[in-house]
C-alpha cells in the first residue's frame, strides 16, 4: 500500500466516528429545549434567592417576598410564545403566569404552582402586550401593581388564578419579611449577573456554569448591591452610567462598591446557611478565564484581589461572631446610613426646587 493510500485509510478511520459527534455538537438546542433549561435555572435561582433574602431580613428596614418568579408571554418574541405557553401549560387566553415558586414561600403556602395563569391582581386585570418583538413592559407593570399592593396592605395581596382546566380561584398571599429584591434569569449565554437596585438578574450562561454553592455566592453578591443601595449612592456621588464611569475617580468609586458587595456577600451566605467560602472556590474556577479588563479600565478588582478581600472578610466575620453571635456587618450599617443621607439630600433639593 502506498504512503498516500495509508494516509487516506488512516484519515477515514479517524474521521468517520467523529463526524456524527461533531454534527451533534454543532446543532443548536430547540426552542423547547432552551425553555426547559431556562425553567430549570429559574427554579434554582428563586430557591437560592429566596433563602438569602429571607435570612437577611433583620438587616433590612423594609421589604417583602412572595417567593415566585412571574412570567409573561409578551416577554418572549412572537414565535416563542406558543412554545412558552406549552412549556408552562398556561391556560388559553391568559398571558401572565407563575413561572416558578420557591419551596416554603408565601406563594407555595397559598397554593400557587408553576403554570398557573394570573388573571387579576387585587381586582385589576394585568396589562397585556401583543407586539411582535419581546417586551417586559407588561410584566414590569404587573410586578409594580403587586409591589404597591403589598406596601398598601401590609404585605398581603389577592390574585385570581386560572388553570388549564378553566378553573378560577382567588388566592390570598401573605408575603414574608425579606430584603426586597426580585430574582430573574435572562436567556443570555454570557456568564454574567447584575443588580439594578430592585432585582437580581442572573444569565442562563452563569446559572448553568455555577454549582449551587457558587450560584449562591453570585446571587449574594448581587443582592448585596441592592441592599447597599449602590445605584442610589452612585448617583449621589455623581458617577455616570456611561463609559466615563470606567475612568479615574469614577472607576475607583465603582470598584469600592464591588468590594463592599463582595464583603457583605460572605455575611449573607453565612446567615442563610451556605458556605461563606463558596465565592473563593468560584473565583478560582471562573477567574482565570474571565478577568479581562474593559478597554477603558476596570470596574472590578482582579480576581485574585477579590479572593483576598473575601478571605479577609471571612476572618473578620468569624472573629466578630465569636465575640457576639448576633454581630452585624459594620460596612452594611455605614452604607445604609450613607444612602439615607443621600436620599434626605435629594428630598431637600426637590423641595427647594
Amino acid at each position: 500500500m502506498s504512503r498516500m493510500m495509508r494516509m487516506m485509510v488512516a484519515l477515514a478511520l479517524v474521521s468517520a466516528p467523529l463526524a456524527p459527534a461533531m454534527a451533534q455538537r454543532a446543532a443548536p438546542p430547540s426552542i423547547t429545549e432552551r425553555l426547559t433549561t431556562l425553567r430549570a435555572q429559574e427554579d434554582r435561582v428563586i430557591g437560592i434567592g429566596e433563602r438569602l433574602a429571607v435570612a437577611a431580613a433583620p438587616w433590612c428596614q423594609e421589604g417583602w417576598t412572595l417567593g415566585w418568579i412571574l412570567g409573561d408571554l409578551g416577554q418572549y418574541p412572537k414565535d416563542v410564545r406558543l412554545p412558552a405557553r406549552r412549556q408552562w401549560q398556561v391556560a388559553p387566553g391568559a398571558t401572565l403566569f407563575v413561572a416558578t415558586v420557591a419551596p416554603g414561600s408565601a406563594a407555595a403556602a397559598a397554593g400557587l404552582r408553576p403554570g398557573m395563569a394570573i388573571t387579576q391582581i387585587n381586582g385589576e386585570s394585568p396589562m397585556r402586550y401583543n407586539g411582535d418583538q419581546a417586551s417586559r413592559h407588561a410584566l414590569a407593570n404587573s410586578e409594580r401593581v403587586i409591589d404597591e399592593a403589598l406596601r398598601a396592605n401590609g404585605g398581603t395581596v389577592t390574585v385570581e388564578t386560572l388553570n388549564t382546566e378553566g378553573v378560577r380561584a382567588n388566592l390570598n398571599l401573605t408575603a414574608r419579611r425579606a430584603c426586597a429584591s426580585r430574582f430573574e434569569v435572562s436567556a443570555d449565554d454570557e456568564k454574567q449577573a447584575y443588580a439594578d437596585g430592585s432585582a437580581v438578574i442572573v444569565t442562563l450562561g452563569m446559572a448553568t456554569f455555577a454549582n449551587d454553592e457558587e450560584l449562591a455566592g453570585v446571587i449574594a453578591h448581587e443582592l448585596a448591591h441592592n441592599m447597599l443601595r449602590h445605584r442610589l449612592r452612585q448617583d449621589a456621588r455623581g458617577v455616570p452610567n456611561g463609559y466615563t464611569r470606567y475612568l479615574g475617580r469614577n472607576a475607583r468609586v465603582v470598584r469600592g462598591f464591588e468590594e463592599e458587595a463582595d464583603r457583605l456577600s460572605v455575611w449573607l451566605l453565612q446567615q442563610a446557611g451556605y458556605d461563606p467560602a463558596s465565592p473563593i472556590a468560584f473565583w478560582h474556577r471562573f477567574g482565570p478565564d474571565n478577568d479581562t479588563p474593559h478597554p477603558f479600565g476596570r470596574l472590578h478588582s482582579p480576581w485574585r484581589d477579590r479572593v483576598r478581600h473575601l478571605e479577609e472578610e471571612i476572618a473578620q466575620m468569624q472573629a466578630a461572631r465569636a465575640r457576639d453571635r448576633a454581630a452585624t456587618p459594620v460596612a452594611l450599617i455605614n452604607a445604609i446610613r450613607e444612602a439615607e443621607a443621600a436620599e434626605a439630600d435629594g428630598s431637600r433639593t426637590e423641595s427647594e426646587d
